[in-house]
């Protein structure tokens, strides 16, 4: 899976739990802007906004070579029985306006939900070209052990995981899981909702110093060296600018082991 480093995300984006248009156009705007900025990946998932979101982003890679974007979204945990699953899917490739995902998750695990229905569906939604990659999000290791052996055609790509330099619990097990099984982490909430933009670490500005970065870009940065995507989310055009400038070079493997130090 050929995925990019970087990408945005989009909670809020037309709502969060609920559809909320009072946000359209600039979050259309804030989308093209990252475009013409070079990202090429786009998060979503049908939960959000009740799938305005996902509108949002159709309209905002018009105009796009449509292989040149990377596309996730991701189908909430009430409809993860088979038939569910399928049409799930179906109303988000209508949304998104596209005839593929890149990368469809399972959002959130659901015990009620038998979870060999659910991956069956994801196989098959591969193998009618629905989707290229499969894989999960907030799955800890059982589960995603459980997961693979319904798979008989393809593997889980990916594990979408709240993870940044303060919220470090997935580095016990998670995320030495995903490497040794060739699983790519996928780090949503990277700046800890912001954070880190507070944070006033002496690490971070010497390091800042030191690469001649702000401190949001070595923290992302902290994560993109160690093979992890990103996916911070912003309504603003400058903190959009900033979070470009987190990619095209990697910290020393010195610095982002001294980061992981100073952060616990």
């Amino acid at each position: 899976m050929n995925i990019p480093a970087l990408g945005m995300g989009t909670w809020g984006m037309g709502g969060k739990y609920e559809r909320d248009e009072s946000n359209i156009e600039q979050s259309i705007s804030i989308l093209k802007q990252g475009l013409a900025l070079g990202i090429r990946l786009i998060d979503t998932a049908e939960l959000y906004g009740e799938g305005l979101t996902e509108e949002i982003v159709g309209q905002a890679i018009k105009g796009h070579n449509r292989e040149d974007i990377f596309l996730i979204t991701k189908v909430w945990k009430t409809n993860l029985r088979h038939d569910a699953v399928l049409a799930a899917a179906e109303k988000s490739l209508k949304r998104l306006q596209t005839d593929y995902i890149d990368l469809y998750l399972i959002h959130w695990p659901n015990e009620a939900a038998p979870l060999l229905e659910t991956m069956r569906a994801l196989e098959e939604l591969v193998s009618n070209k629905k989707v290229r990659h499969i894989g999960v999000s907030n799955f800890s290791v059982p589960i995603m052990e459980e997961a693979q052996s319904y798979l008989s055609k393809t593997t889980l790509a990916a594990n979408q995981i709240e993870y940044s330099l303060l919220e470090r619990s997935a580095e016990k097990e998670i995320i030495p899981f995903c490497k040794e099984n060739n699983i790519k982490v996928i780090a949503h909430r990277p700046l800890a909702k912001g954070k880190l933009a507070l944070e006033q670490k002496e690490i971070l500005n010497t390091l800042s110093k030191k690469y001649q970065k702000t401190p949001i870009q070595i923290a992302l940065n902290w994560l993109i060296s160690q093979d992890i995507v990103v996916i911070p989310k912003t309504a603003n055009a400058g903190h959009l600018k900033e979070i470009c400038g987190a990619v095209g070079w990697r910290l020393e493997e010195t610095d982002t082991g001294l980061l992981k130090s100073d952060f616990v």
